[in-house]
């Protein structure tokens, strides 16, 4: 049986939850950028003001419109500008799981090609994702697209499966009001550290192997429980990356929910399927960021998950905010690094040098690589470049790391920072969040550090990172 969009009011406290308790809740803007080959979806325009339920619940209502009356007619009315699915400024689209599009925006003409490989600003192939979301039933995918100005934005897409040979969906950037909801770290009590974080998830797990599933399941969904204690709530989720339960989250929300597999945090990073990735290998730390509103300015604060496996079907994450900056939640902003760089620069530079490489090969890349005066540092931007085996190859700044192996390495946390930009790059959106000295800047402190890789080939690959925190 395919599971089924969770009512209106439920998915979005649900979504609220999961996201806020493991770290990968917010909105952020990318610069105005991109790649070739992107095909937005969303017919939203910038501003319009359309909220998270809203936009659930009318994909919850066009799936069950279209099992109701069919294939053809749910068409005609998703294409029909004056039809039932023509209000609030969203248009319910239906795609294929060719990726081929049944119907677009109302007024437009039904069929088109393919689009499997389409991608968004950044890479991500959201078609694809979407696809995948919708074979588990229902469920949210991020990406980052071009508005109808022109200017590229976050954007989710809402997706449901109809019948097993296409979904329908809606996408709404996040200029919409109530997309995301900020979490507010722990301003006034006693801030947890990882240690603390990492036991509350492993006590969790222990009492699921203990208790069972369903048990389980029931005292995970109790807000006054064990399991939900101040800013420490656990989640619990299947291999899928559908959530299964959550303290704090509304009533019936332990049954088959809303799948988050595709669903990215502010910075792309694919925070679910890497939290899921490392419950299967036996758990583990994960980084994101979220936002918190200090003084009239959005601050993505970063944020710790911890991750861990009850058994083969279902697995446990708890999040906090990083003690180092919990701060910030108090309105103290002196001691916070703020970014001076764009994600979009980040990526754009990384992809150069990856095609310079191609054009020109190693050797005469590595050495351009090396060079602090080269074509690949640009202000506190720079690329360096490592084997898949974790040897740093080439880095214009860091030079007591050259022939180095640091696939093992770990962060003071604990986090295994190689391995996770690889898993990344491998599975992910090649961006993931380390802490990490300013080697540019011959720094010493521990700063949170935006990462984008990208494979030259299968034998070495090209990152860079932005350090520090984004105010906007």
């Amino acid at each position: 049986m395919v599971p089924r969009l969770l009512p209106p009011l439920a998915a979005p406290v649900l979504l609220a939850a999961l996201l806020l308790a493991c770290g990968c809740l917010g909105g952020s803007t990318p610069s105005p950028g991109g790649t070739a080959n992107v095909t937005p979806t969303l017919s939203t325009p910038a501003g319009t003001t359309t909220t998270l339920p809203d936009q659930m619940a009318l994909v919850a209502r066009a799936a069950s419109f279209a099992r109701e009356h069919g294939r053809e007619e749910a068409i005609d009315a998703f294409l029909d500008p004056a039809g039932l699915f023509s209000t609030g400024g969203v248009a319910v689209y239906a795609r294929d799981y060719n990726g081929s599009v049944l119907a677009s925006a109302p007024g437009a003409s039904s069929g088109g090609t393919s689009g499997l490989e389409a991608t968004d600003a950044f890479g991500v192939p959201f078609v694809h994702n979407m696809g995948e979301t919708a074979r588990y039933g229902a469920g949210l995918v991020s990406h980052a697209s071009p508005n109808q100005n022109g200017t590229v934005e976050p954007a989710i897409e809402a997706v449901e499966d109809v019948d097993g040979t296409y979904y329908v969906g809606a996408g709404v950037f996040a200029s919409g009001a109530g997309l995301y909801t900020p979490a507010v770290p722990n301003a006034t009590g006693e801030q947890p550290d990882v240690d603390v974080l990492e036991a509350f998830v492993l006590k969790a797990v222990a009492v699921a192997r203990e208790r069972g599933r369903e048990a389980a399941l029931e005292a995970f969904d109790d807000p006054a429980g064990a399991f939900s204690r101040g800013p420490l709530t656990v989640t619990a989720l299947d291999f899928n990356g559908t959530v299964l339960a959550g303290a704090s989250l509304a009533p019936g929300a332990t049954r088959p929910g809303t799948n988050l597999l595709n669903y990215h945090d502010p910075d792309g990073v694919a925070v679910v399927r890497g939290m899921r990735d490392l419950a299967r290998s036996g758990g583990g730390l994960l980084y994101s960021v979220a936002p918190i509103s200090v003084m009239g300015r959005e601050v993505m604060v970063p944020r710790i998950n911890y991750a861990a496996p009850v058994d083969g079907d279902v697995w446990l994450c708890a999040g906090i905010v990083d003690p180092a900056y919990a701060g910030a939640a108090r309105g103290d902003l002196s001691a916070l690094p703020v970014r001076n760089e764009t994600r979009t620069r980040l990526f754009d530079l990384v992809n150069r040098a990856v095609g310079y490489a191609r054009e020109h090969g190693k050797e005469g890349t590595l050495e351009a690589i090396n060079d602090p005066a080269g074509p690949f540092v640009e202000g506190d931007l720079f690329v360096w470049a490592e084997s898949t085996d974790g040897t740093i190859l080439a880095d214009p700044f860091w030079k007591s790391a050259l022939g180095q192996n640091f696939i093992n390495y770990t962060d003071l946390y604990g986090l295994e920072t190689t391995r996770t930009g690889i898993a990344a790059m491998q599975n992910g959106t090649g961006f993931s969040h380390a802490l990490f000295p300013d080697t540019a800047a011959n720094g010493t402190a521990w700063v949170p550090k935006l990462v984008y890789q990208a494979p030259v080939d299968e034998g070495w690959w090209i990152g860079s990172g932005i350090y520090g925190v984004e105010v906007r």
